[in-house]
Order: structure tokens, then sequence, then C-alpha cells
């Protein structure tokens, strides 16, 4: 599986400084276990990321349609430290993952793929697995709904599929 680099203008508010990141945030694109409709695709958060309105981005989101390919894309360089974590008042070193999720997600695949990035992401930067944390740890959010709420594995069945891919070295090529 390979990045597919979608990099955000150096003038985007996203960018809000640099960082040696040392922690890894899961993230997904809906509230709760309810899936989200189809318009909410790809571009829908392409350009939510445009606008210019506000500070809050992330630096990859993982798509995996029934029927297609699954794609990561990534908006920021690894580096840039950017607000994804609604952790009032500080902004951790995190590197932020979203999973998209609509009517159209294969969510298994969905999940995998974002296990595959965090491991190769652990890899890059010696992250420990202790250090692969849901958004909820920041912020009180039921962020990763899905996982949190035990569907799919739950979050222990995700970093088992981390384990996995950090283990077998199955990594993601092209992480800027």
């Amino acid at each position: 599986m390979e990045i597919t680099p979608r990099i955000l203008p150096e003038t985007s508010p996203k960018r809000v400084g640099k960082m040696m990141p040392t922690s890894i945030t899961i993230h997904e694109t809906s509230t709760g276990t309810d899936l989200q409709p189809a318009e909410k695709n790809y571009q829908r958060y392409i350009n939510m990321l445009l606008k210019t309105d506000n500070q809050i981005g992330y630096h990859f989101l993982v798509e995996a349609n029934i029927g297609e390919e699954t794609r990561i894309y990534q908006f920021l360089e690894t580096m840039v430290l950017t607000r994804h974590t609604g952790a009032p008042g500080i902004i951790p070193l995190s590197i932020g993952i979203e999973r998209l999720v609509n009517v159209n997600t294969d969510m298994e695949r969905a999940i995998d793929a974002q296990a595959q990035l965090t491991a190769t992401l652990m890899y890059l930067y010696g992250i420990k697995l202790e250090n692969v944390v849901p958004h909820k740890f920041w912020s009180g959010k039921e962020c990763p709904g899905r996982l949190l709420a035990g569907m799919y594995g739950g979050w222990e069945g995700f970093i088992e599929r981390v384990k996995y891919h950090f283990e077998n070295k199955n990594w993601v090529k092209g992480v800027l």
C-alpha cells in the first residue's frame, strides 16, 4: 500500500508549527457508531481541510470503500504540528490518522489499513505502542467510536493489528 500525497500549502493555517512526533492519535470521521451518508466522502474532508477559518487538521485519512482499493491520503508532513485532538490548551506532538466512515466503507479493511499505517509510523519515528492512543485520550470525545464501543475487535483488537503489522514489517510506502 502506498500513500497518496495531497499536501496542504505552506500557508495553510492547519500548520501550527514543527514537531518530532511522540505519539499517534487514532480518529474516525463519524461521531458515535452511526454510518455517515455517502456524500461525507474523501472530497468533503479535503474541502474541510482547505477551509482557512480554523487550525484543525490531521496528517492522514484512510479510505476503504466497498469494491474499491484502499487509499491513504497524506495532507501534512509527519513533522508538522496541527490541532487534531481537541485537547484544551495543549497541542500534543502527535500524528493524527483519520479513518473515513460512511455507508460505502469496508470497515475491516479501513481499520486494518489504519493499523498498518500506525505500525509504519511507529517504526519510522520510534514511537512506542503505548503512545498509540484514541482521540478520547486527549479530549474525552468518544472517538474512534466504533473501536471504543467494542466493534470490529475494539481498541484491543486494533492494537493487536498494529502489533501484527509491526512484527511482520508490513510497511506503508511513501510517508512524507
